[in-house]
């Protein structure tokens, strides 16, 4: 199996740290690619040109990190860390809509300020503002829900941080420590 990936993309490395929590990092090739530059090895593989991108074995290409996920769960060891159970969908539902507002704030302002869609990224702010005190680990477990969510609060961390969800949330913020010196987490920042 072939994965591209970015490294600051949180949603390749949501990809990647499940990889990583399932011991299948000797049986995926990492490529690491800019999919803002077009790169002709990322267009072979997906016309979509964004990470992750996951080509099988067979040469099935998959996109959408959580369908990267749900497909490799059933490979490699340990157990299962996806599957249907309604509420880890639940919270990896809310935990990747969380980083998709994080994310959308960091491309609009990659614009040209004058170009800027401000009532946009305030939209995006109050999302997260109202996601944060909602979003929940599971106790005990490290699953797709709580892969998800330490990635994007990593990402929040990592690309925004003069959002001050620590303060909203100040468990969140210690279970993020927590989950932040496992190993998959380390090998895996951005």
């Amino acid at each position: 199996m072939k994965l591209f990936y970015n490294r600051p993309s949180p949603y390749a490395r949501k990809v990647l740290v499940f990889i990583h929590e399932k011991k299948l990092a000797d049986a995926v090739d990492l490529v690491a690619v800019d999919p803002w530059t077009d790169p002709p090895e990322l267009l072979a593989a997906t016309p979509l040109a964004k990470v992750p991108a996951l080509l099988t074995e067979d040469r099935l290409l998959i996109v959408e990190s959580t369908a990267i996920c749900q497909c490799l769960d059933g490979i490699g060891s340990g157990k299962p860390l996806a599957g249907t159970d309604a509420q880890l969908l639940a919270r990896a539902g809310l935990a990747h809509g969380l980083m998709d507002a994080a994310f959308q704030i960091v491309i609009e302002r990659r614009r040209p300020a004058e170009r800027q869609w401000q009532a946009w990224i305030d939209r995006q702010h109050r999302a997260i503002q109202r996601a944060v005190p909602r979003v929940q680990s599971a106790k005990g477990r490290f699953d797709l829900g709580d892969i998800t969510l330490a990635c994007a609060l990593a990402y929040l961390d990592f690309r925004l941080p003069e959002i001050a969800w620590r303060s909203w949330s100040p468990q969140l913020s210690a279970w993020l420590e927590e989950v932040a010196a496992r190993p998959s987490m380390q090998a895996t920042k951005p």
